[in-house]
């Protein structure tokens, strides 16, 4: 990840810091060191070191999601995907959502937890009739992020569909890039192809991900592959925050006639150690040499097991949908025979049954069994819910918003009352 310090010396930063970590010979991280313990020199003189602190910080995500028309051909394999890279991040993540649908907006707080970005990310569909604000929401999303924040991460999923080229502006985009260079904040991409897409949004991001030192990937066609690849991504935003922790940050007083320039370099009074070195402490893979690299290596296959059994949780929640289909089958079958229906299961089959047609992207299904299951019993929203779900991905969205305005009407106060009030809100405008 960084460099070490026998033979090495980086630029002090003008505000006099450096971030120094420092490993045992078995590649465990020293953590008990103190200012007294850190030497800074400049040009072969001693400056003086004012504090030494372990960085210690969450991981800060801003996930940002192009969710207009461009990724109606996506926005089912996203739904399964993006909850799974939730899971594969580090557990000390604080991620905000991001959607990108004609004005960006967060929907999910970073502070609000990740299983609430999970709930939103379940319920996700394309806004009809909208182009993304795609340069806004990476515009915006950047001078959002805390100063003080270290090594904040973009994530951006988006499609190369309509967006507001017309409002691009290179002289912007040149400010933009300026500040991303000076912020530490690494942008990650999956960009996905469509069939009449104009390649603005993919080109420019993979532009941002280069300047940043991030990663981009792509897709060409809706598959499994989306999730794979997200997986991909988030095993790699794990892996450089694996090695970023257990950083010193440094700073120190410059040594008399020091040049502001000048190269300086640091070394700790202890024996046996073996200390990397950064002007930024930018998570990094590469540097890491020896016991330091070994153990980092032990991190990635634990990483890599966490985001494998994130996907195995996701196959789980498969198997049991269609666990719930074949109930749902057997009960119709017995109802067919029978003549009547238990009450209790009145509403739970068809419910459950319509749950497995949406995620198929059988939406005339979905819709006459999301009807039973309101039929059943009028006063539960969660029907309600995705019968509005259902009209707006098919385009309707005057019945969206009267299913939405039902919700809010029979359980105001439940999740889905308070998302159906949001979105009737955003549709009204």
């Amino acid at each position: 990840m960084l460099g070490p310090h026998q033979g090495r010396t980086v630029l002090a930063q003008t505000e006099s810091q450096l971030f120094v970590q420092v490993f045992a010979a078995d590649g465990s991280p020293v953590t008990d060191l103190t200012a007294e313990d850190f030497v800074i020199d400049q040009n072969g003189v001693e400056g003086r070191v004012i504090r030494a602190e372990i960085v210690e910080e969450p991981l800060r995500l801003a996930l940002l999601v192009d969710d207009a028309d461009g990724a109606d051909p996506y926005f089912r394999v996203l739904r399964t995907g993006l909850p799974i890279f939730i899971d594969a991040l580090p557990r000390r993540s604080q991620v905000s959502l991001v959607l990108l649908s004609g004005r960006p907006r967060i929907v999910v707080d970073h502070t609000e937890g990740l299983a609430k970005v999970k709930d939103r990310l379940n319920g996700l569909f394309t806004n009809q009739g909208t182009s993304a604000g795609f340069f806004d929401g990476l515009d915006e999303t950047l001078a959002g992020f805390d100063q003080q924040l270290n090594w904040p991460v973009m994530v951006v999923v988006t499609t190369d569909g309509a967006s507001k080229v017309d409002l691009f502006r290179q002289a912007r985009y040149t400010d933009f890039t300026e500040r991303l260079a000076s912020s530490g904040v690494t942008v990650y991409a999956l960009g996905l192809s469509t069939p009449r897409g104009d390649g603005f949004q993919t080109r420019l991001v993979e532009d941002v991900t280069r300047l940043s030192g991030g990663r981009y990937l792509t897709l060409n066609s809706p598959s499994q592959a989306v999730t794979d690849q997200l997986t991909i991504i988030a095993a790699e935003i794990s892996r450089r925050y694996a090695a970023s922790l257990n950083q010193y940050l440094v700073v120190f007083e410059a040594p008399p006639g020091a040049n502001a320039g000048a190269r300086a370099s640091a070394g700790v009074r202890r024996s046996g150690v073996t200390l990397y070195l950064s002007a930024d402490g930018r998570p990094r893979s590469d540097g890491l040499t020896g016991a330091a690299a070994r153990a980092l290596a032990i991190q990635e296959v634990n990483d890599a097991i966490s985001a494998k059994q994130a996907q195995l949780t996701a196959l789980q929640a498969e198997i049991e949908d269609l666990q719930r289909e074949a109930s749902a089958l057997v009960g119709t079958t017995r109802q067919a025979a029978g003549g009547t229906a238990s009450s209790g299961g009145g509403r739970a089959e068809p419910w459950n049954a319509g749950e497995v047609a949406f995620a198929n992207g059988q939406m005339d299904e979905a819709t006459a069994l999301y009807e039973q299951a309101h039929q059943a019993d009028p006063s539960w929203g969660k029907p309600l819910f995705k019968l509005g779900l259902v009209a707006l991905n098919q385009g309707d969205v005057a019945t969206a918003v009267t299913y939405f305005e039902q919700v809010v009407s029979v359980e105001p106060d439940s999740e889905e009352g308070a998302q159906a009030a949001e979105f009737v809100a955003q549709l009204k405008q």
